[in-house]
């Protein structure tokens, strides 16, 4: 099948266009964030060209669109709109702004996010930020249901069939009910739900598709059955849609449209912006798009539809000429990058895979792979990021980074001032305090702080995946530093306890093959050297590795962990000096966090890696990142697999002793990232012992409670703007707490406990010291506190 090309550009709105239809061939309909509302008309076929009348215009910007097909009463149907102002209007398409709206629908209370319309036409769904959906009836304009039970805003409403309507919710919920408001079945979505689209005749017998924010499309059936997955996407996914043909079109915060046949990616179309906010099909086969550049696009898979070679080359040239700030893409080494010869010599193994080379200008490019050209496509160059070395100077302080922030069309930005020693949400969190805006921004505002800050990669807040509390899998890529930056619509998520802690954590910053070369290089000089075919197995995990997505599920198959687990523990129990077991330690993490199966050896070769000299004192002070590899190699090991947490319990008592060795360093070294994998190795440790509870569990949880206990009361006080790093970031502090509140709650009942914590250890005194060291300033702390202190009374 051929590939969609670009047909058409609309051109006309002054700011992103956040919605858009292609209700039939010969019009189209965008609305943008500017409060207008265009509808696009045919001027001519080949080319296909398009000219536009405004059908709304407002201060206030617009969301959504729907289009009621032609019926007796109105020849050229409705278009309806909606957005900011919490009113749905319906206009015929030939009229225009300054005329009245044919009807006004009104009862939601906050901005409308959500449209769609029934296969007949008597009926309208909506969803809101006020976190409610409503019908509503055709002719009478007024609510008829209110969806009941949902928490959070309603990011999507599908009008299923003529009685069935599904909705996807911030609450991670997605809902099946009767047009008259009798849910029929609520089920987990995984993540926040952004986007449904209804799917006909797919191979896995799914019926809806849904996209989240974790950049992964799931495919489901009506009663919640999970049919499969469609991974791709690196970001946010915003829109779905579906073709005449049954493929499934999505779009997202990667710049990116996709294409997907039953499960496979077929195509990926990069546009010269970041978000591309909307997409929809037309009946013929076209695509359109809106995009965060103000523009709207129609693509096709027609070559009588093409635009003029000058059009596309001129499309082409932008997308090639984007500039993407390295911490776009994670890290890269640009000093050992392929030449321009690597895009002849490798061939790409799926479709949108990238490569980034030195490309003959000698600067770090980044290529895409077309499988239906088999050929490398330029999408753009890497450039610095903004914190250069010179500090920005505001309100008398310097800082690395001072992003303005658009909080409101027409006013002025705000400034957030951001030191990569800072921890992202504390920065955030303060940001949004002074400025007296919605805790319910803290995570995206964080997020866009560490994706378009150096700071990213100091492991302040390292990179986690799974169930994880702080919110770390929901990644925000607004665009290239130092940019207007507007936070996006809050995300309320429902209410859920603090305490205790039900999931494991994992640490997987970094790169599996960076280790590998590390191996590599100290081999040939180590004392216990390893064989060709043993350094062939660590460069097939490596590889495998490094393909592996870090943020779903577990998912890697433990014959690929296998032969490399003999090698990689070789070098763990003998390689002298103890520094170069280092990379082997670090591979390991990776496998044990991919592996839901981890191989464990029949003899006693694990023992070498839970007791390891690097924990002893004398390595702890000399290098301190060994043991910090190391807790994340123990931490890896519970999250990744129930086999890695029945290995972990065996040793938990040598578990304890590390950390108990490595109390003194958090405060001695002020290093965040040790303090971070400490903490990290605490909690799921103390998930570990409260969950699979043994003969052993409540002397092993007092041991821990103790080590918690000392090394919160260490931590000094809160001072973003000083010097020392362990104060001006509180996430090793939170994490500490939450695990010593874990214990507290899963051993509520037993008196011992409740009287150590009391008597022996003294944790109200601690948690007054958490006060009095302003971390209570802080929401979280001060939610965590009193959760923990109730349960001392």
């Amino acid at each position: 099948m051929a590939s969609y090309k670009l047909s058409a550009i609309l051109k006309g709105h002054t700011s992103d266009v956040r919605a858009v239809l292609h209700p039939a061939p010969f019009f189209a309909l965008t609305a943008s964030r500017d409060g207008s509302t265009k509808v696009w008309k045919q001027t001519s076929q080949s080319p296909p060209t398009y000219e536009a009348d405004e059908l709304t215009s407002g201060a206030q910007f617009k969301t959504c669109l729907a289009y009621l097909p032609p019926s007796k009463e109105y020849a050229d149907g409705l278009v309806l709109t909606a957005g900011q102002d919490t009113l749905i209007e319906a206009r015929q398409p030939s009229t225009t702004a300054d005329q009245n709206a044919d009807a006004m629908m009104v009862g939601h209370s906050n901005q409308v996010c959500s449209l769609d319309v029934s296969e007949r036409g008597d009926f309208i769904v909506s969803g809101s930020w006020d976190n409610s959906a409503k019908v509503w009836g055709v002719g009478k304009w007024e609510v008829e249901v209110d969806l009941p039970d949902h928490t959070a805003t309603v990011w999507a409403a599908l009008a299923y069939d003529r009685d069935t309507i599904v909705t996807g919710c911030a609450d991670k919920a997605i809902r099946v009910f009767t047009a008259a408001g009798k849910q029929l079945v609520s089920f987990d979505g995984r993540d926040v739900v952004r986007a449904l689209a209804k799917v006909e005749g797919h191979p896995t017998g799914a019926q809806i598709a849904s996209a989240s924010n974790d950049g992964i499309i799931r495919l489901w059936t009506l009663d919640g059955n999970l049919r499969g997955e469609l991974h791709g996407h690196e970001s946010f996914i915003y829109s779905l849609a579906t073709l005449p043909s049954g493929e499934i079109v999505s779009s997202g915060e990667d710049r990116s449209i996709r294409i997907w046949k039953e499960t496979e990616c077929v195509q990926v179309i990069t546009l010269p912006a970041i978000s591309v906010w909307s997409v929809d099909a037309c009946s013929n086969g076209d695509i359109i798009a809106g995009s965060s550049d103000k523009i709207a696009r129609i693509f096709t898979r027609e070559e009588a539809r093409h635009a003029d070679a000058a059009v596309i080359a001129e499309f082409n040239e932008a997308v090639q000429s984007s500039a993407l700030p390295k911490q776009q893409v994670g890290e890269v080494n640009t000093t050992d990058l392929p030449g321009p010869d690597f895009l002849t010599r490798k061939s790409g193994t799926k479709e949108g895979q990238t490569a980034i080379i030195k490309d003959t200008n000698g600067q770090p490019t980044v290529y895409q792979w077309s499988m239906s050209q088999q050929q490398w496509t330029k999408i753009g160059q890497l450039v610095d990021s903004a914190a250069s070395g010179n500090k920005v100077m505001h309100k008398g302080q310097e800082y690395d980074y001072v992003f303005d922030v658009d909080i409101e069309d027409g006013k002025p930005p705000l400034k957030l001032p951001y030191n990569t020693l800072q921890d992202p949400y504390e920065a955030a969190t303060k940001f949004l305090q002074d400025n007296e805006l919605p805790i319910s921004y803290l995570e995206e505002t964080a997020n866009f702080i560490i994706k378009n800050s150096e700071g990213a990669q100091i492991g302040a807040q390292p990179q986690t995946t799974g169930a994880d509390a702080w919110g770390t899998e929901n990644r925000y890529r607004p665009g290239a530093p130092q940019s207007s930056y507007k936070p996006p619509e809050p995300q309320e998520t429902a209410a859920r306890s603090t305490l205790p802690q039900k999931d494991y954590l994992s640490i997987v910053l970094g790169k599996p093959s960076a280790a590998l070369g590390q191996i590599t290089k100290l081999n040939g000089s180590s004392n216990s050297p390893l064989s060709q075919p043993e350094l062939d197995a660590l460069s097939q995990l490596a590889s495998t590795l490094d393909k592996h997505n870090f943020q779903a599920k577990p998912s890697l198959q433990s014959s690929m962990v296998e032969p490399a687990l003999t090698p990689l523990l070789k070098i763990i129990a003998t390689w002298e000096p103890l520094k170069t077991r280092l990379a082997a330690l670090d591979l390991f993490r990776f496998a044990a966090a991919a592996t839901p199966d981890f191989p464990v050896p029949g003899d006693d070769s694990l023992t070498h890696l839970f007791t390891n000299s690097i924990f002893e004192d004398a390595a702890l002070r000399e290098n301190n990142k060994l043991a910090m590899i190391g807790y994340r190699c123990f931490a890896n090991l519970m999250y990744g697999s129930e086999t890695g947490r029945v290995v972990s319990q065996v040793y938990t008592e040598n578990i304890i002793q590390h950390l108990a060795a490595g109390a003194h360093v958090i405060t001695e070294k002020a290093d965040v990232s040790f303090a971070v994998a400490h903490a990290t190795l605490a909690l799921n440790l103390a998930v570990l012992v409260t969950t699979e509870k043994t003969d052993q569990s409540e002397q092993q949880a007092l041991k821990l409670m103790e080590i918690l206990v000392m090394v919160l009361s260490a931590f000094p006080a809160v001072d973003h703007a000083g010097s020392v790093p362990l104060a001006q970031s509180t996430e090793p502090a939170y994490r500490t707490l939450i695990a010593l509140g874990t214990i507290l709650v899963r051993f509520k009942g037993n008196d011992d406990i409740k009287k150590a914590a009391k008597s022996m250890y003294q944790v109200d005194s601690v948690l007054a010291g958490l006060k009095e060291k302003k971390y209570n300033d802080e929401p979280r702390f001060k939610r965590a506190t009193g959760e923990i202190s109730r349960l001392l009374k």
